[in-house]
């Protein structure tokens, strides 16, 4: 029943995985994070191939060539929570032995830009604290999950108006 969702969503979680594995490697969660700041949005290219996949395919092996607004994205929802529970296993994974000192490269790289901006070591304090929240484990992982679905569904409702078809009308 759920044949294209788990498929797409194991693809999705999987690509997502392995996305974030090569910034790392690249080293853009630890010592080039000035491009990390800005790739990380890219991975969005993921769930949007991936969902319009597992749509269309639904939509062409399963129902015969018929998907409506609301079965589309329930399809692409589905995809995205399958790819979020994967990628949040893999964030557990990735902060606790991958890369455990990505909160303290985070973190200094946002003390590094403040400074270059010039702000004074009392404001530097003051922002800490709000750098501090972003970088944290629990943070870091509901931005992963949320993220994930959000985008996810947002993706869904679009490529569901696209790839939405109808049963034809016959006249008896």
């Amino acid at each position: 029943m759920f044949k294209s969702e788990i498929k797409f969503g194991i693809i999705t979680g999987a690509g997502i995985c392995l996305w974030i594995l090569t910034e790392f490697l690249l080293g853009f969660h630890t010592v080039r994070m000035n491009i990390g700041e800005y790739s990380m949005y890219f991975v969005v290219i993921i769930p949007l191939i991936t969902i319009y996949y597992g749509i269309k395919e639904k939509r062409d092996t399963q129902n015969k060539g018929v998907i409506s607004l609301g079965s589309g994205i329930k399809t692409g929802l589905m995809i995205s929570l399958i790819a979020a529970v994967i990628t949040s296993i893999f964030i557990i994974v990735y902060f606790n032995y991958i890369n455990p000192k990505y909160f303290e490269y985070g973190i200094a790289y946002q003390k590094e830009k403040f400074y270059l901006k010039g702000k004074t070591n009392i404001e530097l304090s003051e922002q800490l604290k709000n750098i501090k929240a972003v970088f944290s484990f629990i943070n870091q992982l509901l931005f992963q999950i949320l993220g994930t679905v959000g985008t996810g569904f947002i993706i869904s409702v679009v490529l569901s108006f696209i790839l939405k078809k109808n049963k034809p009308f016959v006249h008896h």
